[in-house]
């Protein structure tokens, strides 16, 4: 019997606070530096460079390898100390693969602002110490510069966190971006990472939403003692207008017991209404094992809801306990594990009661807690950025 990763959960909740061996970076290794900070500001393509606040002619020709006269005459500029925020300027001979070092910059920041990776810097410079740059020392791009790819970010590896690790230090490492590495484990305060946490390594970010917008269909809700619209829309994800709407309801403020309601199409439901969570993927687990999932904690007994329409299939075992595996609509598998018990198998619908929350298989004498896991192409992924889209 396959098993959801889950591994025992007590404590969870606290391993903030719990966790054995936690670091601190000293506040300035947290930070990302200013000359990092600008060049996520700066506007670049192989043809000009958009004026910041506080650049001059000089420092801009300085940082791309030509000369002040040689940028005003490319730009018709008559009075080399008059140039405007926000303008572009045309950049002599930017289509030469060279980067001066600014100072405070790092290979790993050229190399993102390039599109290319630290490994390819350091041969294509026969650089003997990556981490020692000098102010003003011209850098070999290799292949053609290109700034923010635009592509598909892909999962490059992944990295267990050291004694001394920050997030600025894996990303200069694996020739990546903060920024990459913070979407990629849904890391709402990149000061603060965990030894021993294994982190997902991306190549770039996506603007996409990880939540889908689109709806999966209506469904029908039979009325229970002491609901209102209030409580049935947001167990479905719509509004109390829409249900008004959708039914003819005269007066919202009296519905009864045992009445059908149909339920507008909804989009990602929470599976757990106001469970406690945080962002517990990757934490070390036994037999050098890591968290794959989030701990949603809520009473036990507390309704589990499917998150998308799709197909439930109920499963048991050792680590898990009582499990739902849901193949949904969207292509995804979602699984939830430590069940106290089942509702539902077979098709269902967004927001249909599909288990209870509590503590079984390794979790026995835990707080209740549903193990949440989302399989995408059959790998895991954190499913913290999407329970906090969804606003879980």
């Amino acid at each position: 019997m396959v098993e959801a990763n889950s591994g025992r959960c007590q404590g969870h909740f606290q391993g903030i606070t719990e966790m054995p061996h936690t670091t601190q970076p000293p506040k300035a290794r947290r930070l990302i530096t200013s000359t990092l900070a600008l060049a996520l500001f700066v506007s670049m393509t192989s043809m000009g460079y958009d004026v910041q606040p506080g650049d001059t002619l000089a420092q801009i020709a300085a940082d791309h390898g030509t000369t002040t006269s040689e940028l005003a005459a490319a730009n018709d500029i008559t009075d080399p100390d008059l140039i405007v925020i926000g303008q572009t300027l045309t950049i002599p001979g930017a289509d030469s693969a060279d980067h001066t070092v600014a100072p405070g910059e790092t290979l790993g920041q050229i190399a993102a602002l390039y599109g290319t990776t630290v490994a390819d810097l350091i041969a294509a410079n026969e650089l003997s110490n990556p981490n020692l740059l000098g102010i003003g020392q011209l850098i070999s791009i290799p292949g053609e510069p290109t700034v923010a790819s635009e592509a598909e970010p892909s999962i490059i590896g992944a990295h267990i966190v050291a004694v001394g690790d920050t997030l600025a230090s894996i990303a200069i490492r694996y020739g990546t971006t903060v920024e990459a590495i913070v979407q990629a484990n849904g890391i709402t305060d990149p000061s603060q990472i965990f030894v021993g946490t294994r982190l997902t390594i991306a190549d770039g970010v996506t603007t996409s939403s990880a939540v889908s917008s689109e709806p999966t269909g209506t469904s029908v809700h039979t009325v229970a003692a002491g609901e209102t619209l209030a409580v049935i829309a947001s167990r479905f994800g719509t509004t109390v207008q829409s249900l008004v709407a959708t039914n003819s309801l005269e007066n919202p403020d009296v519905i009864r017991p045992g009445e059908q309601l149909t339920v507008p199409a909804a989009g990602w439901i929470c599976p757990v209404s106001s469970g406690r969570y945080f962002n517990d993927w990757g934490f070390p687990r036994s037999g050098g094992r890591f968290h794959q999932g989030n701990d949603l904690f809520a009473p036990r007994g507390t309704e589990v809801y499917a998150p998308v329409s799709g197909s439930v299939e109920l499963k048991s075992g050792v680590v898990g306990g009582l499990q739902f595996w849901l193949t949904g609509d969207d292509g995804r598998t979602y699984i939830g594990t430590h069940l106290d018990g089942f509702a539902l198998a077979g098709d269902v619908r967004a927001g249909a009661v599909i288990g209870y929350v509590g503590d079984s298989g390794n979790a026995i004498g835990s707080d209740p807690h549903l193990h949440f896991e989302i399989l995408v192409d059959g790998s895991p992924i954190n499913p913290y950025p999407i329970l906090r889209e969804a606003g879980c």
